[in-house]
């Protein structure tokens, strides 16, 4: 069997990079398609239907009413149909940019997948999904849905399915919130006797156990390639030796010379399936170490595999969270690792571990003050592996997260001494940083209140309680009453500490939440305002350009109406011929003529100048039909910020040149 490392490389081009330079042009041009706007009501939601055709297939693209969220995973499948890009890349894509990009965490984005109901799939802004039909050059494909007003629902036309009246009792929830962590199985392994270290490799007794263990997990293996196994098809595998064997003969099997375990190949390949079975079953521990002291999670982040596949999050946050803490035999943590390694996958790697630990308060304070100045063997922290390399973003991510700049390793060096960290700016350019910034303000409030942060709690479950009553005597049957007594007032006691529980559970909740939406509108308003800077530096350039223009004319006595026109074309004119032209008098006279002949400029540079005249007319026809469609959802939006702000239309440009006056004065 390869190593990890072997098998990461083997690894395909990341759909990431894949998608990013999409367009349909790079593959077959869909210039025939057919688009029919209706009318739905499903599952009680209204909603504006598309029903694309193109090739005998037919798309239909859904936009509630409610607040034009548009469901990209109805808009993603027109690639999956043109056989761009398959179903499991569409995924990966979704995953990494819209399922698990914090940008999106501020919306009610995402809507449960329920089969039959043609709601299924994910719903994003309607600004979102018009960047994202750009992106992959599906804007005219699906114009007519963007470029419908919503109050327009009841004059369109009432679509006729059966299945879009289907009705649903269940209320759509997010898939984020099902996403129960898998505790219960990971739980039983926290207990590490080498703590905080990995637990080191088991050396098996019995060769015959071992190689027969070794020999099942390569046909798991071999199988999963074929086929995704489920947690059954791998106990039914597995059956011949559970059966025979105790666990601890079996337990944690190493499998090369570097003494990986199952686990170790399964975080490299990135399968989830296997992740979760393995530890499900109690094969394997989440925590074990190979010959280097590395577990299963530094495996994973070696490679790009679970980058491309976009299932980092949840490999982390459900099976291998408890490796964040542990160290390998050169006292390295999961940040140190990260800070050496050279491929474009680390930044991936670091940004989703920030955001897992940001999502709970007791790991990122646990975070802060174990791992992230934590020294190697050699005395190097994260801060001085990315200062060596020369990593100026992660060393502005360490020191945003409160590294220290003074601790020396054992050539008494330290991050200080060197001048990298004073070109290291302290703005946030990305959203990441923002994120980290309002983070640490939070905390910082809640330690003003409370001088330490405790777990929180979840709620019990609650038994009923049996009374039996001993006896018919009168002291019996009064102690049975007080028994009674007190069992009642216990479990309602319990049943309003669960409730509490409960309501500081969800307290939590949303205050993460508000620490992310808090941090993408620090992110945004950034942006804004850099925008506004860069239009009044525009602004005093064509000022300065006007003057400078004025002053020239000035200098040269020229005197040039405003109001008269300029002909480009008129130094390329071949005079004879065009008075012809215009005159609408035929050229063939002209042909035998050798002053005209001799006038020409050479054969090249007269097809040089026709090409670009055919490009030009090109461009001017594209940026036309733009400009179009810009004037027809320029006026759409006119309209509604007129319906939502009681406002006449002719008066909405005064509205918004007010509030962008409020915005800049804010």
């Amino acid at each position: 069997m390869d190593s990890p490392i072997n098998i990461g490389d083997l690894t395909t081009q990341s759909i990431q990079q894949k998608l990013t330079d999409t367009s349909l042009n790079k593959s077959e041009v869909v210039t025939s398609f057919q688009q029919n706007i209706y009318s739905s009501v499903n599952s009680s939601i209204k909603c504006i239907q598309l029903n694309l055709k193109f090739k005998d297939v037919e798309v239909i693209i859904l936009r509630r009413v409610q607040d034009s969220y548009i469901n990209i995973s109805q808009l993603l499948s027109i690639l999956l149909k043109l056989n761009i890009y398959t179903k499991s890349q569409i995924d990966n894509f979704m995953n990494v940019e819209i399922i698990n990009n914090l940008e999106f965490n501020e919306y009610n984005s995402y809507l449960d997948i329920k089969e039959p109901n043609i709601l299924k799939g994910i719903w994003i802004p309607y600004d979102k999904a018009v960047n994202l039909s750009m992106k992959f050059d599906l804007y005219d494909m699906i114009k007519q849905l963007l470029l419908i007003d919503v109050h327009q629902f009841e004059e369109l036309p009432k679509i006729n399915n059966k299945r879009n009246n289907e009705d649903s009792s269940t209320i759509l929830e997010s898939p984020l919130k099902k996403q129960k962590l898998e505790t219960d199985y990971v739980s039983k392994f926290l207990k590490n006797d080498n703590f905080p270290f990995s637990e080191p490799p088991i050396m098996h007794e019995s060769n015959e156990i071992v190689n027969e263990m070794r020999s099942k997990l390569s046909e798991i293996f071999k199988e999963n390639e074929k086929r995704e196994l489920d947690i059954n098809s791998i106990s039914n595998i597995l059956k011949q030796i559970t059966d025979k064997y105790a666990t601890e003969s079996f337990f944690d099997v190493t499998l090369d010379s570097k003494l990986n375990t199952a686990l170790h190949f399964s975080g490299t390949l990135a399968s989830i399936n296997l992740i979760s079975s393995f530890i499900k079953l109690g094969i394997c521990s989440p925590v074990r170490g190979n010959i280097n002291g590395e577990n299963p999670l530094i495996t994973c982040i070696q490679v790009r595999n679970s980058m491309d596949m976009g299932n980092f999050s949840e490999i982390l946050s459900k099976w291998l969270y408890p490796n964040i803490f542990l160290f390998d035999n050169m006292n390295q943590s999961i940040l140190h690792h990260l800070s050496i390694q050279s491929n474009e996958s680390f930044k991936y790697y670091t940004v989703k571990l920030i955001e897992y630990l940001i999502s709970n308060d007791a790991f990122f304070i646990k975070f802060r003050d174990e791992i992230l100045n934590s020294q190697d063997k050699d005395g190097n922290t994260s801060l001085h592996n990315a200062i060596e390399r020369e990593n100026k973003w992660l060393i502005k991510l360490l020191i945003k997260l409160g590294s220290n700049v003074q601790i020396q390793n054992k050539r008494g060096i330290k991050p200080d001494d060197f001048k990298i960290l004073n070109e290291i700016d302290n703005d946030s350019d990305e959203l990441i940083f923002n994120l980290i910034d309002t983070k640490l303000d939070f905390l910082s409030k809640r330690f003003e209140i409370s001088q330490n942060i405790e777990e929180i709690e979840e709620p019990s479950e609650i038994k009923p309680v049996e009374h039996e009553i001993n006896g018919s005597s009168n002291s019996n049957m009064i102690l049975s009453s007080i028994q009674q007594l007190l069992n009642t007032t216990n479990s309602e006691y319990e049943s309003i500490l669960n409730s509490k529980r409960q309501e500081i559970k969800d307290l939590d909740k949303l205050l993460h939440d508000s620490t992310i939406i808090t941090a993408n509108n620090k992110f945004t308003s950034k942006k804004i305002s850099e925008k506004l800077v860069k239009l009044d530096n525009l602004k005093l350039q064509v000022a300065n350009l006007s003057d400078k223009l004025l002053l020239n004319s000035q200098e040269l006595n020229l005197d040039i109406p405003e109001d008269k026109e300029f002909d480009a074309d008129e130094p390329f004119i071949i005079k004879p011929i065009y008075e012809k032209l215009i005159n609408g008098e035929s050229i063939d006279s002209l042909r035998n003529d050798s002053s005209i002949l001799d006038s020409l400029q050479p054969i090249p540079i007269l097809k040089a100048r026709i090409q670009a005249y055919k490009t030009i007319n090109s461009n001017l026809e594209s940026e036309l039909s733009t400009l179009i469609d810009y004037n027809e959802l320029t006026s759409k939006f006119k309209k509604v910020v007129s319906i939502c702000t009681n406002v006449d239309i002719n008066e909405v440009d005064e509205l918004l040149d007010g509030l962008l006056e409020a915005v800049e004065q804010s």
